[in-house]
């Protein structure tokens, strides 16, 4: 059966009418828990992770880039007495790129209903400015959450999806605490810095927050978004999303390591750092810690 392109072109145009957002942050801040949370409203499509500017950015370039040598290969060689078949600009790769991103979203949020599609992916902190040149009306939402639970919540995923990697990069918990601590601090860093050029396109949502006033947070998350923000609203994301759904009935604190959803709460760091650990990451992230009262 053929397509309907005309369908297909509409779609795009009506998704891309909507808010579009990205959720992003340092890995294991939280940003699943936030993409639950806003999925959950019925105004709003949140999906995660099309790893867009990671994966597609540049498969998509690289493919450009290829086609565009094969091209000027022919025009110089075989059509060099003519003016040869044009080759693609960085502003056509641009525009193929957020088309390819549209076309996922209105996969998922085609639904009149829906007033703001996005996407969660971690690593989008790293590539905010590309987002925003993709989408100039996005909105990002930065989640930020005390490093030292980062390192601790990503140790215990890596030693449950990826033992033999973690053994041989990092074979002890200060060495992961180090290094885990500067990037954390840069890709906080990175957030940051875009809101310094975009305030009004940015919000930040700390873990923390979120855990001990989740109303009012899930609210301003909402608001941020355009989307109603009544109790009812707020409430049904707060539900939808509590830790003890998605971890099928543990309350906060009970630890399942086999689960995505291993402990929740705030503070588990205290739990395995040792003098080691403390030192490798203050190295790397102290002054960030600082910055952010963390300390």
């Amino acid at each position: 059966m053929t397509p309907d392109y005309a369908d297909i072109r509409q779609r795009v145009d009506a998704v891309l009418a909507k808010q579009v957002f990205f959720v992003a942050g340092a890995f294991k801040s939280g940003t699943t828990w936030v993409q639950l949370l806003l999925d959950a409203h019925p105004q709003i499509a949140c999906r995660g992770e099309g790893h867009f500017a990671q994966y597609l950015a540049s498969d998509l370039g690289n493919a450009l880039t290829e086609y565009n040598r094969r091209i000027d290969t022919k025009n110089r060689t075989v059509f060099a007495e003519l003016p040869g078949f044009p080759l693609f600009g960085r502003e056509h790769g641009m525009f193929l790129l957020a088309t390819a991103i549209a076309l996922q979203f209105a996969r998922y949020a085609d639904d009149p209903s829906v007033r703001a599609v996005g996407e969660k992916t971690p690593d989008n902190v790293r590539a905010l400015p590309l987002l925003a040149e993709l989408f100039p009306s996005a909105r990002i939402v930065h989640v930020i959450r005390d490093g030292r639970d980062v390192v601790t919540s990503g140790w215990f995923h890596n030693t449950r999806v990826s033992p033999d990697w973690l053994k041989e990069h990092y074979p002890t918990f200060p060495d992961y605490a180090g290094k885990v601590g500067e990037f954390w601090a840069k890709d906080v860093q990175a957030g940051r810095d875009f809101d310094r050029g975009h305030p009004e396109a940015y919000l930040e949502v700390r873990y923390e927050d979120l855990t001990a006033n989740p109303a009012p947070e899930t609210a301003r998350l909402l608001a941020f978004l355009g989307v109603d923000a009544d109790d009812t609203a707020v409430s049904g994301c707060i539900e939808a999303a509590a830790f003890e759904r998605v971890s099928r009935g543990r309350k906060p604190g009970e630890e399942n390591r086999a689960s995505h959803f291993r402990k929740g709460g705030v503070g588990d760091w205290r739990n395995h750092f040792g003098a080691d650990a403390e030192t490798a990451f203050a190295k790397e992230a102290g002054a960030m810690l600082r910055e952010l009262g963390y300390e």
